[in-house]
């Protein structure tokens, strides 16, 4: 049996020295959740000894997208890689098919009440019920039955 790394053993380290407005980086946290957040730098604020980011975030999760307001302060760590616009317009896109396909079958939807609702308003208003008439029939004996189902059969 041979057992493989699922981690490379050597990785290349990068540091994000310089951040931004227009800049896209992705963000993972770091708690359970195993979403990968990309974000937009919207500006940095930097004192000289503080510095803290506000930016757009967007997080594609169960075929929806979320859109968060984020600061991004330097009391609590955050795991931030760069990202490029293009890899951010290809999630924000499969997103955007996602709601195009959930407004078709909304319209779907719609278009089947309203025809629910047609026949309803036809009932109510009385307009169908004067189409309508109560239905025959009559009641056989199990002899008659069997004579009708007989000459039936031997057409």
């Amino acid at each position: 049996m041979q057992t493989k790394q699922a981690i490379q053993t050597s990785a290349n380290v990068i540091r994000i020295t310089n951040i931004s407005a227009g800049d896209v980086y992705k963000r993972f946290d770091t708690s359970y959740d195993d979403r990968v957040y990309y974000g937009v730098v919207k500006s940095v604020h930097n004192d000289g000894e503080n510095a803290i980011i506000e930016s757009v975030e967007y997080r594609y999760s169960y075929s929806s997208l979320d859109i968060d307001y984020k600061v991004i302060r330097g009391d609590k760590d955050y795991v931030l890689f760069p990202s490029s616009p293009e890899e951010l317009s290809l999630e924000l896109e499969k997103a955007r098919g996602n709601k195009v396909r959930e407004i078709e079958d909304a319209k779907e939807k719609i278009e089947k009440n309203e025809k629910l609702i047609v026949e309803i308003d036809g009932l109510v208003s009385g307009e169908t019920l004067k189409e309508l008439k109560a239905m025959s029939y009559s009641e056989l004996s199990q002899e008659q039955f069997n004579n009708k189902k007989q000459a039936l059969l031997e057409m």
